[in-house]
């Protein structure tokens, strides 16, 4: 019994490695805190690239009734395997808590299809011997709900 190793000491430095992980990283909460930093306004400006590179967004005029919603940065540093920091990643998000209850709550402009009515239509199709294409479309306006 000499020779037993409880692994008390591994668990006590694995504890003090999370704890060090936790208090050295603090993310950002703010735009204005982030753009301080030149390693989260590089992160900020590699964001945006890829939005407008994308056609992600595309400006528009409000249309009437309507409520704009916000967006909010959300800043995370990631890290490795080994705990080190793997890279800085801004997110833009939207607002989507200023929606109102009854009004537009509920809608959600993310249009979908149920793998049931895929398969009832592909099996459709077979019955019938249609023929079936396959197409790939940008849906801008319908996920914005401007359709």
């Amino acid at each position: 019994m000499k020779d037993y190793v409880s692994g008390g000491k591994f668990y006590e430095e694995a504890e003090h490695n999370n704890l060090v992980l936790l208090t050295s990283t603090t993310d950002p909460t703010t735009f204005e805190e982030a753009v301080q930093s030149s390693k989260w306004r590089a992160a900020i400006d590699f964001k945006i690239e890829a939005i407008e590179r994308n056609e992600t967004w595309e400006l528009t005029n409000l249309p009437k009734g309507m409520k704009k919603i916000g967006v909010k940065w959300v800043f995370k540093t990631k890290l490795n395997e080994n705990g080190e920091v793997d890279k800085y990643k801004a997110r833009l998000v939207a607002k989507g808590y200023a929606q109102q209850h009854g009004i537009d709550y509920t809608e959600v402009f993310a249009p979908m299809a149920r793998w049931g009515t895929i398969r009832m239509i592909i099996a459709l199709a077979a019955w019938n011997s249609w023929n079936v294409y396959q197409l790939d479309v940008k849906l801008k306006k319908a996920l914005y709900g401007l359709c």
